[in-house]
């Protein structure tokens, strides 16, 4: 099944998972150490250096969502992939957003589908979906419950500390999704509103908030500057959404901040609110042959907009730069 012989550590503190999980992963052709908790699978990561690392999110000591956001600030390029059972779903976006690569929902029913997510992590192809996206998908259109834990885990803290840059948020709507990114000393957002109507919207919403981590890791290990340009980055979104099969609308817009120029870099899909967004606005992602355009303007600290979405979502945020707190552009 693998290409190799990849070294696999396991954090799992239930014993019968723990030993099931060992024996599939070893007849797949893998090595595997094993892990009772956080704080020695950290250890082991340490020593070891494995290819990949799978950790349930309820280990003692440690608990995975500190063990995810740890191997990420450590080891960027080592692939996670977290274990969850359904009545955690409402944390997967939590571990999603520190860098993990998948999740797998216990109990497990089809292990063909653990396989194939392992493999793909383990060879990671930009611009392709994850392997087990279809499941979240048929997962989430059946489970309301879930649906509604995950959604409420998605909204934003009003205030978020970024590097230098600190973002303070209000929304009107559950519908509203804000993500950002630190490059450098820039900083990217991402503003999105979301079909309240749409029965794929809580695992859109869910894809949303990971489609920059994959970017972001080959921006920091120089492989790929993408996120530089606001544009092709919502070309990028734009078609692993249309690559998910999902037939659904997203209003989303792209902005990046330099602080040190005082120049911001725009590209919009379908959000309202001032005239420089409308000039650049090429209509809600979800459309085949989409084509962004990127407008550049100045602006000053600290930076104060409020923009809406297509179905009448309100988004108003205030970002400042602790550098520079009373910067002004020009």
């Amino acid at each position: 099944m693998f290409d190799s012989a990849p070294l696999i550590l396991l954090i799992e503190d239930d014993p019968v998972f723990r030993r099931l999980m060992v024996a599939y992963l070893e007849l797949w052709g893998a090595r595997v150490m094993e892990a009772e908790d956080g704080a020695e699978g950290l250890n082991m990561v340490a020593r070891q250096r494995p290819d990949l690392v799978l950790s349930d999110l309820l280990v003692p000591n440690i608990d995975g969502h500190e063990v995810v956001a740890s191997l990420k600030r450590l080891y960027p390029d080592l692939p996670v992939i977290v274990i969850s059972g359904q009545q955690k779903m409402a944390d997967v976006a939590r571990v999603l957003r520190s860098g993990a690569e998948d999740y797998l929902i216990k109990p497990i029913r089809n292990w063909s589908m653990v396989a194939e997510v392992i493999a793909a992590s383990l060879r990671p192809e930009p611009g392709r979906m994850n392997a087990q996206f279809i499941e979240h998908l048929a997962y989430y259109r059946h489970q309301d419950i879930a649906a509604s834990r995950l959604l409420l885990s998605l909204q934003p803290s009003q205030d978020l500390q970024m590097g230098p840059w600190h973002l303070h948020c209000q929304q009107s709507s559950p519908w509203v999704l804000t993500e950002c990114v630190v490059l450098n000393n820039d900083l990217l957002l991402l503003l999105a509103e979301f079909d309240p109507l749409n029965m794929d919207t809580p695992v859109v919403m869910t894809l949303v908030t990971f489609l920059l981590n994959g970017p972001l890791r080959q921006y920091q290990r120089g492989e790929h500057r993408l996120l530089d340009s606001p544009a092709q980055t919502l070309e990028y979104i734009n078609c692993l959404i249309l690559d998910a099969g999902l037939d659904t609308r997203v209003s989303l817009a792209l902005i990046k901040l330099n602080a040190d120029k005082g120049i911001a870099n725009i590209a919009n899909g379908g959000m309202r609110g001032t005239d420089w967004l409308e000039a650049c606005n090429v209509g809600p992602l979800g459309c085949p042959h989409l084509v962004a355009s990127q407008s550049n303007r100045p602006f000053s600290l600290p930076w104060k907009l409020t923009i809406t979405g297509a179905f009448g979502s309100e988004l108003q945020l205030t970002a400042s730069h602790q550098s520079r707190p009373y910067a002004h552009a020009g």
